[in-house]
């Protein structure tokens, strides 16, 4: 069971590995991070697609997740403090933790680098790029937010690999949306309805469905306006829905629903880091996307599945929306992608053409 070192003091993150793709030696390994509760095995049905795209796949379990080390209870009660300055600090702990790994698996494995590191646009193969799913953006988000900060020698290795950064099914904390844009949507869990022991069942239906939005907003997309948008927003899945639109959870086995999930999070380190201030979030986000001057070459995409949860959409049009309207010179140049036809769980309902989707982001 692969288990990487990330700091001094003994804390590991489990990840599974497609290794190089045979016969290919200029390949780019494409680093994966989960979503909450659901583990990084939600990536496998992607690993046999990688060789075919020149792609590596590293699928990597956050803390408190399957093998990877769990949070302190110091950890924990600093997340749930309501002291902002705590949160950020544990936000900033989870990003170096990243960077931590992704400069121990570039030494250890000796992946190739870009083969043109002064135009990673121009090239095909090597390098290495990293994907954040659902809430797991927060994470991918706050590495990047540490660039200008890590030490020399480890910024400087990751300006010569780092070719990518995908933002991909963004729900509301990782981009920092203030909660008054989610007003009036429709949750399961907050629905009084639903009974205690079925709001996993309902949960998972509702974040894996396939949710048939205007056509009109999503081709008015970003410059639809949020009141526009949310009049379009389809707040429930169809009761009967066509086969290939029924929820990627009901699809699943038993034995690959639990396979995939660590439910007990919800009840300890998600709750708490759902109830961080979306300004901290912000703050993280401001820091990764406005000021390029560290790896500058670095290519972000923000990739919204068009029959996702209405709140990806919403999370997707706030940023989006910035980048059309105000955003500043200097900052990143992000590249709006519409994935379409995609529910929030394509890497597992459509593999190959996922794959094939993010093998042109990198």
């Amino acid at each position: 069971m692969p288990r990487a070192p990330v700091d001094q003091s003994g804390t590991h993150l489990y990840y599974e590995d497609t290794g190089a793709p045979p016969g290919c030696s200029e390949y780019t390994t494409l680093v994966l991070v989960h979503g909450g509760a659901f583990n990084g095995a939600v990536y496998r049905h992607l690993f046999p697609h990688a060789a075919k795209y020149g792609l590596r796949l590293v699928a990597l379990n956050l803390r408190e997740y399957r093998g990877s080390t769990p949070y302190s209870p110091s950890d924990l009660a600093a997340l749930g403090s309501g002291d902002m300055r705590q949160q950020l600090s544990m936000l900033q702990a989870r990003g170096l933790e990243i960077a931590t790994f992704l400069v121990s698996f570039i030494r250890k494995e000796n992946i190739p680098p870009p083969s043109n590191p002064d135009d990673y646009n121009q090239t095909r193969g090597g390098g290495l790029s990293v994907l954040g799913w659902s809430w797991g953006n927060s994470i991918t988000i706050a590495f990047l937010a540490q660039a200008a900060k890590l030490p020399d020698s480890e910024r400087h290795l990751l300006d010569a690999y780092l070719r990518g950064f995908i933002l991909y099914g963004q729900f509301r904390h990782a981009l920092g949306v203030p909660r008054e844009i989610m007003e009036g949507l429709y949750f399961p869990t907050r629905d009084p309805n639903v009974r205690p022991e079925d709001k996993g069942r309902v949960f998972g239906n509702w974040v894996s469905g396939y949710y048939a939005h205007s056509p009109a907003a999503l081709a008015a997309f970003p410059s639809v306006t949020l009141d526009e948008l949310r009049n379009g927003l389809q707040q429930r899945v169809e009761e009967n829905p066509l086969p290939q639109h029924v929820a990627s959870v009901a699809r699943m086995s038993a034995e690959e629903l639990a396979d995939i999930t660590d439910p007990a999070v919800l009840t300890t380190s998600h709750v708490a880091f759902g109830n961080i201030d979306p300004a901290v979030y912000k703050k993280h986000l401001d820091a990764a996307l406005l000021d390029a001057s560290v790896w500058p070459r670095v290519r972000v995409s923000l990739v919204w599945c068009d029959m996702s949860p209405p709140e990806t959409l919403l999370s997707t049009w706030y940023l989006a929306n910035q980048l059309a309207t105000t955003w500043p010179q200097g900052a990143r140049k992000v590249d709006l992608v519409r994935f379409e036809g995609a529910n929030h769980f394509p890497h597992w309902d459509e593999p190959e053409r996922t794959t094939k989707v993010l093998a042109g982001l990198i």
